[in-house]
């Protein structure tokens, strides 16, 4: 198992670091290029800007998924959906029979808010998505890692 995630405020990746510890699975932060601003207010005018034009953000460290068989992606949910660069990873990533899982930070936003995202962007990859769960939910995350026998 392995989980690849990106983290802007370290939500993200507290989220990544429990699930790692409840999963073991190899842990990789993912390295966006250009890489978003630490400014929030500018942050989120250029997770607009992407959202509203169709940028694809490059993701400068995706790793070799040949060996992998289960892949979790994590992502702070902006504007309602998953950010950009998570097309990036289904368009660059051999995903084909791989077990796709997202997990998403959020306060105010569902998961379920980005199912119809995520199914377009997996649809002819090869991936097989599964429903995702918020990461920054201890109780939910272990809820759904225990019910899929994910648990380590």
């Amino acid at each position: 198992m392995l989980i690849l995630y990106f983290s802007a405020t370290g939500t993200t990746e507290q989220a990544a670091k429990l699930l790692q510890t409840k999963t073991g699975a190899k842990l990789v932060e993912l390295q966006i290029d250009p890489a978003y601003p630490s400014s929030y207010d500018q942050l989120t005018g250029i997770s607009k800007d992407q959202i509203d034009q169709d940028i694809h953000p490059n993701i400068k460290n995706l790793p070799d998924l040949t060996d992998e068989k289960t892949i979790f992606i994590g992502f702070p949910i902006w504007y309602q959906q998953s950010p950009m660069f998570i097309n990036t990873f289904f368009e660059q990533a051999d995903l084909k029979g791989k077990v796709v899982i997202p997990f998403a930070t959020s306060m105010s936003t569902p998961m379920s808010a980005n199912t119809p995202f995520l199914k377009k962007m997996a649809a002819n990859t090869g991936a097989i998505l599964q429903g995702g769960f918020l990461g920054n939910n201890e109780k939910v995350m272990t809820t759904y890692l225990t019910d899929r026998a994910l648990l380590k």
